[in-house]
């Protein structure tokens, strides 16, 4: 497709995020240059990103940002776009830029196909940045109509741009020069082609090879491709046990490319056996097709949307062991002639390009419209809680005055701070001179949750920024907040936090390009229950929260509040986004809540939440979801 774009006149660049260099001598790269593709080399394993989950997506979008693309196209397996399309909902980037998802495999459908539970923390993440970013790409498109169809019927949400495209068959001159149209003058060898795993069919292929319909006949066999849910010593010993006089007559070709796969089919004269149990639109099936390979392939997923109508019948069985067994049976000394591709390339060539040229084009938003955007009519309060730490208090509200927007209320509770110290640093901020409106409030030592409640209690703004005094706000966390919340519709938006450890001074910003930073997926529920996916306090919320699910917990000595409240929250069906550039400093010290208290007292505060909005004969099945909680896997 990039060849076919690039050859078409647009400027197309591949942006490759896997961890081997570009071989630019192999030949796909090769191909890339001659046509004008620029490749460029992502190494997303970069940086301090945590969890490590989001440094990938994380490190994406800080580089697409920088660019001026009219469209952006991901894979959709493993949520690649997730942060972008954060992003853009939110106002930070692409305002100018189409971000489409290529819907061809994502984890939800192969979870299914490969019979498999979620079994892990990782895998619920990666459902959850999928599906966001397919619920709020600009457009998405499937080499079949099949994939659309599974993705609403399985209750994801699409863009109303949602279209089914099949993928370009592209041939050079040396591809037409080798296809020889009447194919295999007798049918020998059999081909597994396609990774060697359960969904591609594995298991199915060797019922079949192996049932007393095959018994006696004539034939080799060659498995081509990688090994996944099998390895050839799997296959060898399953093939022992059953037909041992097969076992001679087993080859095995694991390491080649996509060219040399291929190549191997047409020099060997070998028919391509892909018995697909369910699959999308077989990148396989396409080479075959347009190679002139002859296969014999299923009737399952999209499959069928690729060949010609003439053609299906002859070339495609129901993934059935007895179905295929029986068809090869027919097949073996018999010639067979290649299928034709339902789609021909001029007819593909004018879609992709339509498909193009009718792209929603974004308006360019003149300084003056973007400047308004961010006015509105909700009322800010900021309210920042202190205990005994004048000189980080004073850092802290600095860093808020700095702010490139200062029409908010600050609500500044003191949880009473027994030092005169304190009581100094106080009243010299009640006397200096502000660009926020300032309230000082005294309470007695309750604990955080308490203070913070005490703030929420003494205002009737619509919109609630937290903040600790031993954090330091960026210059544009409250505007940023701000218009993220207004364009995304969220109930709460949080941010990554950007770490530092220095126990008195300010984070020196130089450090922002090498520190370590913590971001938040802002989901899923379930994930929820084993870790704070969700954000720090430090975020944006609408009074409607609080009033739907209550203040932050009060318990002396436990802490997790944010944790809880946005458990809480989820829980209730409010809606958090969580920002793919952090806002503030999170200053980490030893002394800090999260390490003096009970882990276990702090975590069951959680599972609690989660096990309440069960029957009681059911709350246990919680203590099963979170064994894994105090050493999950995306720390």
């Amino acid at each position: 497709m990039a060849l076919f774009l690039a050859r078409s006149g647009h400027r197309v660049t591949v942006l490759y995020t896997g961890a081997a260099a570009i071989d630019y001598m192999d030949v796909w790269p090769k191909r890339c240059i001659s046509a004008g593709v620029s490749l460029i080399h992502l190494d997303a394993r970069r940086g301090e990103m945590h969890p490590v989950l989001l440094r990938e997506t994380c490190v994406i979008f800080e580089h697409l940002r920088t660019r001026d693309d009219d469209l952006v196209l991901f894979q959709d397996w493993e949520g690649p776009a997730f942060s972008s399309i954060v992003a853009k909902r939110t106002g930070l980037a692409f305002a100018q830029t189409v971000l489409g998802i290529f819907a061809h495999g994502p984890t939800a459908w192969l979870l299914g196909a490969n019979q498999m539970l979620v079994r892990d923390q990782r895998t619920l993440a990666q459902l959850h940045t999928e599906g966001e970013a397919f619920s709020g790409a600009d457009v998405v498109v499937s080499p079949s109509r099949y994939m659309l169809d599974w993705l609403r019927t399985s209750g994801q949400v699409l863009p109303p741009n949602s279209t089914a495209l099949p993928l370009y068959l592209w041939s050079d001159p040396e591809d037409i020069a080798q296809v020889d149209p009447s194919g295999l003058s007798s049918v020998n060898t059999l081909a597994f082609f396609g990774r060697l795993e359960t969904r591609k069919g594995v298991d199915l292929f060797l019922e079949a090879i192996l049932s007393e319909q095959l018994t006696g006949s004539d034939f080799d066999v060659v498995f081509l491709g990688k090994p996944a849910s099998h390895t050839p010593d799997m296959i060898r010993g399953i093939v022992g046990q059953r037909r041992p006089d097969l076992l001679p007559r087993i080859s095995f070709e694991t390491d080649l490319d996509t060219d040399g796969a291929q190549r191997f089919l047409r020099e060997s004269g070998a028919l391509a056996v892909i018995p697909s149990l369910t699959d999308n639109a077989p990148c396989v099936i396409s080479e075959c097709l347009r190679k002139g390979i002859p296969f014999l392939s299923t009737l399952s997923g999209g499959i069928p949307e690729l060949i010609s109508a003439v053609d299906v019948e002859r070339v495609l069985v129901e993934p059935r062991p007895a179905s295929l067994a029986k068809r090869l049976a027919s097949l073996l000394g018999q010639p067979f002639a290649p299928a034709q591709a339902a789609y021909h390339e001029p007819e593909v060539a004018r879609s992709w390009l339509s498909w193009l040229d009718g792209l929603p084009r974004p308006r360019r938003t003149p300084v003056s419209d973007a400047k308004a955007e961010r006015r509105h009519e909700d009322r800010i309060a900021v309210i920042v809680t202190h205990y005994e730490r004048p000189v980080l208090l004073n850092q802290a509200l600095e860093a808020l005055a700095a702010q490139t927007y200062t029409d908010f209320d600050l609500i500044l509770v003191d949880d009473g701070s027994p030092s005169l110290e304190a009581e100094r640093g106080l009243a010299a901020a009640e006397n200096r001179l502000w660009p926020f409106r300032l309230k000082v409030m005294r309470e007695t030592n309750r604990y955080l949750g308490a203070a913070r409640n005490a703030g929420l209690r003494s205002t009737d703004a619509e919109r609630l920024i937290f903040m600790d005094d031993d954090n330091l706000a960026f210059p544009d966390l409250v505007e940023t907040l701000d218009r993220a919340m207004t364009m995304s519709q969220a109930d709460i938006v949080t941010c990554q936090m950007a770490l530092f450890r220095n126990p008195l001074h300010p984070a020196d910003p130089a450090e922002l390009l090498t520190t370590d930073r913590w971001g938040f997926l802002g989901g899923p529920l379930e994930l929820g229950l084993s870790i704070n996916c969700f954000g720090d306090a430090t975020g944006i919320y609408r009074r409607e929260v609080f009033e739907g699910i209550g203040p932050f917990h009060e318990e002396h000595g436990v802490g997790f509040e944010d944790w809880h409240l946005h458990a809480r929250a989820a829980l209730a069906g409010f809606k958090t986004v969580s920002l793919p550039v952090p806002l503030f400093w999170y200053r980490r010290l030893p002394t800090g809540m999260s390490v003096s208290t009970n882990l276990f007292a702090n975590t069951a505060k959680i599972w609690r939440a989660y096990a309440d909005q069960l029957p009681p004969g059911l709350q246990r099945l919680v203590d099963l979801s979170v064994r894994n909680a105090l050493t999950g896997d995306l720390a």
